[in-house]
C-alpha cells in the first residue's frame, strides 16, 4: 500500500456481525408465536428477496427507518397472514433485532480489531443501517473498541454514494488516502470505497477478488 493506512473502517451486518442464528429462523419463530403457520427456510428466501426490492425503491433514513423495516416484515408475511393484523409481530420482530442476543460477531473480530487498536490504527463503524446497531454493539461487548459509528439512516446517506465516505473523512479530519474499508458487499462497500479514493478489502466467501479476506484474522498481514 503506497499511502499508510491510519483509519480503518468496518462494515456491521454480514462482515462484522451476523443475525443468529439466522434472519429466517427468528422471523418464522416469532410468527408461529403469533399463530402464522411458516417454515424457516421459506421465511429466509422470502426476506431476502423482499429486503432486496424495497431496499432498491427506499433508503433507510433517519426518522423513516422503522417504517422501513415495517414494509419489509408485512410484505414477507403477508402471504400467510389470512387477514391478520401484522403490526404486533413487527413490534415483536423489530425489538429482537435491536438486542444482541440474535447477532454474532465475526469469529475474531473482536480480539483482531483490539490487536489493530493496540497497533495505533483508529477504528470505526460504517454501516448501511439504523440505529438499532447501536445498541446491538453494546450488548455484544464491542462497541468500546470504536473511535466512532457511523450509521447510514443517522447520516442521511448510504454506501456507495461518495458523499459517506466524504462525511466519515471530515469526521476524522484525515485524507481519503488514509483509509482502509472492510466489507462484504462488493459493489457497496468494495467498489464504493474504491471510486471514494479509499483503499478497500473485500470480506467472505467465495474469493472473488485479489483484494478479499475471508476472516478477520487475515486483516494482521494487510496491515502492519
Amino acid at each position: 500500500m503506497s499511502n499508510p493506512t491510519h483509519v480503518i473502517t468496518v462494515d456491521a451486518a454480514g462482515t462484522l456481525i451476523r443475525p443468529w442464528p439466522s434472519v429466517g429462523a427468528v422471523y418464522a419463530k416469532t410468527a408461529r408465536e403469533f399463530g402464522l403457520s411458516v417454515q424457516d427456510e421459506e421465511v429466509d428466501k422470502r426476506f431476502y428477496e423482499v429486503f432486496g426490492k424495497v431496499q432498491k425503491d427506499r433508503k433507510i433514513t433517519s426518522g423513516e427507518e422503522k417504517d422501513f423495516w415495517r414494509q419489509v416484515v408485512l410484505a414477507v408475511f403477508e402471504p400467510y397472514a389470512a387477514g391478520r393484523n401484522l403490526d404486533p409481530l413487527f413490534e415483536e420482530l423489530w425489538e429482537l433485532f435491536a438486542r444482541g442476543e440474535h447477532w454474532r460477531l465475526a469469529e475474531g473480530a473482536k480480539e483482531v480489531l483490539g490487536r489493530l487498536k493496540d497497533r495505533g490504527y483508529r477504528i470505526a463503524v460504517l454501516s448501511n443501517n439504523d440505529s438499532r446497531l447501536r445498541s446491538v454493539l453494546e450488548d455484544l461487548g464491542i462497541d468500546s473498541l470504536f473511535e466512532k459509528i457511523f450509521i447510514s439512516s443517522e447520516m442521511g446517506v448510504e454506501k456507495p454514494e461518495p458523499e459517506i465516505f466524504r462525511e466519515v473523512e471530515k469526521s476524522f479530519g484525515e485524507e481519503p488516502s488514509s483509509f482502509l474499508h472492510l466489507g462484504d458487499s462488493y459493489s457497496r462497500d468494495f467498489e464504493g470505497a474504491q471510486r471514494a479514493g479509499w483503499k478497500a478489502l473485500l470480506f467472505g466467501k467465495p474469493i472473488i477478488e485479489k483484494r478479499q479476506i475471508t476472516a478477520f484474522a487475515e486483516l494482521l498481514e494487510w496491515l502492519p
